[in-house]
């Protein structure tokens, strides 16, 4: 009887054995296939975000670009203006009056 449980106890053992070998195998493929899951993840998130941000930079692009444009005609209307202020000042002062320069317009002025 005692071979017949060594038998049974080696035997056991050894699908025990193969049991735990089967389950490493099994685990090590499913945490593989976990990590390419989670990569993946990061990937499709990664890849949101940059469109995002760069839905986010094509639109402030956008406003800097009416920004430029309208402050260059600003400083065209503001140079007019000037040209008009001097022209004034001169014309009185050729008549006689007294006028002091007019106040700056550029802040570099000032």
């Amino acid at each position: 009887m005692n071979d017949w449980l060594n038998w049974l106890g080696g035997a056991g053992g050894l699908g025990a054995a193969g049991k735990i070998a089967y389950d490493l195998i099994k685990a090590r493929g499913e945490s593989k296939k976990v990590n390419a899951d989670a990569a993946q993840i990061l990937v499709t998130t990664a890849a949101a975000s940059a469109a995002a941000y760069a839905e986010d930079l094509a639109e402030v692009r956008q406003e800097v670009k009416a920004l430029r444009a309208e402050q260059t005609k600003q400083d065209r209307r503001i140079a007019a203006h000037l040209r008009w202020d001097r022209q004034v000042v001169d014309a009185l002062r050729d008549l006689g009056g007294s006028i002091a320069d007019p106040p700056p317009l550029y802040a570099e002025e000032a």
